[in-house]
């Protein structure tokens, strides 16, 4: 995240606020930006299929799409809005005045400990431009101030740090459609033999799964139970069946 300057006080601010004033965290919240069907020359998009959104999740950019695998992966996120509010802060203008800006966030999420934090995802080169660099305080003050909530610009250093976004992907792609009862119990019961920490190697030659060509049912639960935050997986080396389990931290 690039820092920026702090907001002047010399001017007396303006209470920002929001619409929906909830921050447009709720089911079937809907997309509130206005864009061109398509970014035809500019950038890559297209529609998710994010299980965790409360409605529709169109990405702008790649890198947007790239966050939400992040959001998606992390069992701590309870569920998220895309787009679904317009900030309307104010900037002093420089003649004692102040003038109105109208901001629309990437995305708003909720932690399933209750807090919610608004993340815009941006390319490094956007995050350093006047134009940006301009706004963002005040936009992050407007959020932490009139809003209590926590802003973060977010970059493609940060979005894709490697093992960690391979290993988020590789997550998603094994989230169950239809949940494998059987597989779950016989893992979560293979983990109680073998205590944690433990590899997924150790757990799959427990669990004594019968498995398919080209399946493994008990690396697949392993996935879904770090999804649901039974379990922690290292997620700073290459997913393996070497990879470690952990016990969830406190």
């Amino acid at each position: 995240m690039i820092a920026a300057a702090a907001p002047s006080a010399d001017v007396l601010r303006r209470r920002s606020s929001a619409q929906p004033a909830n921050l447009g965290l709720f089911p079937g919240a809907p997309v509130v930006r206005k864009v061109k069907k398509r970014n035809y020359l500019c950038a890559v998009d297209g529609d998710g299929g994010d299980h965790k959104a409360l409605g529709d999740a169109p990405f702008r950019s790649l890198l947007e799409r790239d966050l939400r695998t992040l959001l998606g992966a992390n069992p701590d996120i309870a569920h998220y809005a895309v787009e679904p509010h317009e900030l309307t802060y104010f900037i002093p203008d420089g003649r004692g005045g102040q003038e109105a800006h109208v901001y629309v966030p990437d995305v708003v999420c909720r932690y399933r400990a209750g807090s919610v934090v608004v993340i815009d995802a941006k390319a490094r080169f956007i995050t350093e431009l006047p134009a940006w660099t301009r706004r963002q305080p005040h936009i992050e003050e407007a959020y932490r101030l009139d809003h209590g909530v926590v802003f973060l610009t977010l970059d493609e250093v940060e979005i894709r740090a490697e093992p960690r976004l391979s290993n988020c992907q590789i997550m998603e792609r094994h989230r169950y459609i239809v949940p494998d009862a059987v597989a779950l119990l016989r893992v979560r019961d293979a983990l109680v033999e073998l205590g944690l920490p433990t590899i997924v190697a150790a757990v799959v030659r427990a669990a004594r799964l019968n498995d398919r060509p080209g399946e493994c049912r008990a690396y697949t639960a392993v996935m879904n139970l770090a999804l649901a935050g039974e379990i922690a997986l290292d997620l700073a080396r290459p997913f393996s069946f070497q990879t470690e389990i952990r016990e969830v931290s406190a």
